[in-house]
């Protein structure tokens, strides 16, 4: 997280630890956070009012926010290819099952 919002790993653990010294958040670490993890919910994170993610989607973190809407399609080609994968798998081991009857 650190190195993906450009922030030192202290300051992040300053940010979010429990124990030991406490930093609030800077406008520009929830500025790099939102770019960086587009669907999360930043009146969540401030207030702890809402749900944590603005949509039902898993959170993803990627480079940018452009880089997030890209990665969306490439999921659902994946889902397609597997799909495919699949059904070639369940033909190949119909023939299997063929050709182990016909000995």
């Amino acid at each position: 997280m650190a190195k993906k919002l450009n922030f030192s790993r202290t300051t992040i653990h300053n940010i979010v630890s429990e124990n030991g010294r406490r930093t609030s958040p800077s406008h520009d670490f929830y500025s790099k956070l939102k770019e960086s993890y587009e669907n999360i919910n930043l009146n969540w994170l401030v207030t702890g009012e809402g749900e944590m993610l603005l949509d039902n989607e898993p959170l993803l973190a990627a480079d940018s926010a452009v880089e997030y809407k890209v990665l969306e399609p490439k999921k659902t080609d994946l889902q397609e290819a597997l799909a495919e994968i699949k059904k070639e798998l369940q033909s190949v081991n119909q023939r299997i099952d063929k050709l182990e009857r016909d000995q």
